[in-house]
């Protein structure tokens, strides 16, 4: 599959006893181009900053080191996140101050060293939603010195940058310029960092209305990729939904005896609220709402639904009483996280980015799943065969047939690769040649020693690379041998020159006679540093016909073989 997704980990969700989290994360984590559990906060210390576990993880230091075992036995890149906790404009004060910026720096470098992290990711929003839009101007070349500074000091230690950023578009879907949260100066970071998460959610929060209208997701994500690398851009995905009471004008929907406007009970029944997509179906069926009555907006591309939600309470009298809000719910559900995550391929996006993982609806899960296979590129199947042994110098034919999903890869590019027996390291490319029409690559070689060859193929824009099993083919010694004489008297010595191809220094050739069915030595001896050699051996005493051979005794990865029979007659 390819990995389309990312996102974060509340630390709540990441204990032993409350591993939703990590669990969503693990058992997905073939899906997840990385993940970033919320466990750090960056709060005031003096006039600057320090960063420490988010003070509301108790035993936080045991659980993050449990957390990050089980992520990183899973294979997971994880880049934590750091919160900013530091209060209205002190980051702002910290990175205005080049020595306190660089300060900062290296101590989130040494706790991303320290802990083994993959990198990590920065959350600082309070810029965007305590500072002031009024203080942006100033902040932002202080805050785009900082980024800098931080890649350049992580990459030099192998680690990964990524930056949650506030979107860079207005409500009204303007993007660029002044629009948005320009203070986090996108276009300007962007080349420095190694991921851009945008927060592409709480489009409403006090008003009625979908959390994260498509219409305006899309624009942000098209902006977004034309003054930065898609590559490097996850957007954002919420997981969650909020409800309302409807209003009438300005007044609130209510029905029945209510109690005081201003009472806890009031403002529980009627307030807004937010719910995680994991307990939105039980949520709702408390009030009645089965999936059958869930609502769809084509063009928010979320679900909606209304329901009366119903109080009672005791007046002032004692009398029971019952005051009924006219709810509404806007949330974005499995569907709807698949529709946002769809933006992925779409526009070549990095990965969408969930808020939450763990508090997601399970059910999306086999929906991103179908859909990070649909993406994934079609595999590339090689198989190669070669004839074993072969003697050296002859011909040699390794042939593989390569197919995509079933069908021949005609016209493909295929390059014969070679190792020799007894070496360690990358195959030498050989030859390359065209698939054939039916899907069939042929390489004709002559083979001077023993080793394993591979057929590989590389990879397109949809289609994997693919490389068959390695072939091992041996190569035989060849031997040639001819007699001095073909006739010799009983009493003579025997002469014969051979040669053993290729040249094996120490390489030992053998005259062998038949006797029966068995060969049997009757004279050794060494070749010379042309892989020659001239072999002696006494005549049969008695007179006949007799068959003789040579056989180049194996070393160095060629393999022992035998010259053509010598046929010698003894006369008296």
């Amino acid at each position: 599959v390819k990995r389309v997704a990312s996102g974060w980990l509340p630390y709540w969700m990441t204990t032993p006893s409350s591993p939703q989290g990590i669990t969503s994360a693990v058992q997905n984590a073939d899906l997840f181009v990385d993940v970033s559990p919320f466990w750090y906060s960056a709060v005031k210390k003096g006039d600057a900053v320090e960063v420490v576990i988010n003070p509301n993880f108790s035993n936080g230091k045991a659980n993050v080191a449990w957390g990050l075992g089980q992520l990183k036995a899973a294979g997971l890149t994880v880049l934590p996140a750091i919160a900013d906790g530091s209060g209205k404009g002190q980051m702002a004060r910290t990175l205005a101050d080049p020595a306190k910026r660089t300060a900062h720096v290296q101590e989130i470098v040494a706790l991303v060293l320290s802990n083994g992290f993959d990198g990590i990711d920065l959350d600082y929003e309070t810029f965007a939603f305590s500072d002031g839009s009024s203080s942006w101007a100033a902040t932002q070349p202080n805050w785009t010195a900082f980024v800098n500074e931080l890649s350049a000091a992580l990459r030099a230690q192998g680690k990964l940058l990524a930056v949650t950023i506030p979107p860079p578009c207005g409500t009204s879907g303007t993007c660029g310029g002044r629009s948005g949260y320009w203070v986090y100066d996108m276009q300007g970071i962007a080349p420095a960092v190694d991921r851009i998460r945008i927060m592409a959610y709480d489009y409403h929060v006090h008003g009625i209305g979908p959390i994260a209208p498509m219409p305006w997701v899309r624009s942000i994500v098209s902006y977004s990729v034309s003054v930065m690398d898609p590559a490097k851009l996850q957007i954002g995905v919420p997981t969650y939904g909020r409800v309302w009471t409807r209003k009438q004008g300005n007044s609130l929907m209510v029905e029945g005896t209510c109690p005081s406007t201003s009472s806890s009970q009031f403002k529980s029944l009627t307030g807004m609220t937010s719910v995680t997509d994991a307990n939105i179906p039980k949520a709702l069926a408390d009030v009645g709402i089965t999936p059958d009555k869930y609502q769809w907006s084509d063009k928010e591309q979320e679900n909606w639904v209304t329901y009366d939600k119903k109080l009672v309470w005791t007046d002032g009298n004692g009398a029971q009483q019952t005051c009924i809000a006219k709810r509404i719910m806007w949330w974005v559900g499995p569907q709807a996280v698949l529709a946002r995550t769809q933006l992925v391929g779409e526009f070549g996006l990095n990965a969408a980015a969930y808020w939450t993982i763990g508090g997601e609806d399970p059910a999306q899960w086999p929906l991103i799943r179908s859909y990070a296979q649909s993406l994934a590129p079609a595999s590339t199947d090689v198989s190669a065969t070669a004839a074993t042994p072969a003697v050296f110098g002859s011909p040699l034919q390794v042939s593989a047939t390569v197919t995509s999903q079933g069908a021949p890869l005609a016209g493909a590019t295929a390059t014969l690769q070679f190792r020799p027996s007894g070496k360690k390291g990358q195959f030498t490319d050989v030859a390359s040649a065209a698939v054939g029409a039916d899907g069939v690559v042929r390489f004709d070689v002559s083979p001077s020693t023993t080793g394993q060859w591979k057929v590989y193929v590389p990879a397109v824009d949809a289609r994997t690379e693919g490389v068959s099993a390695p072939v091992t083919v041996e190569v035989l010694s060849l031997v040639t041998a001819e007699p001095k004489a073909s006739r010799v008297s009983r009493g003579q010595a025997i002469v014969v020159k051979a040669w053993a191809r290729p040249f094996v220094k120490n390489q030992r050739v053998a005259l062998e006679i038949k006797n029966g069915e068995q060969w049997k030595a009757v004279a050794s001896v060494q070749v010379n540093g042309k892989g020659r050699a001239r072999l002696v051996a006494d005549a049969p005493r008695q007179k006949g016909k007799y068959t003789y051979r040579v056989v180049a005794i194996g070393k160095g990865g060629i393999l022992a073989n035998a010259s053509t029979d010598i046929p010698i007659r003894v006369t008296k």
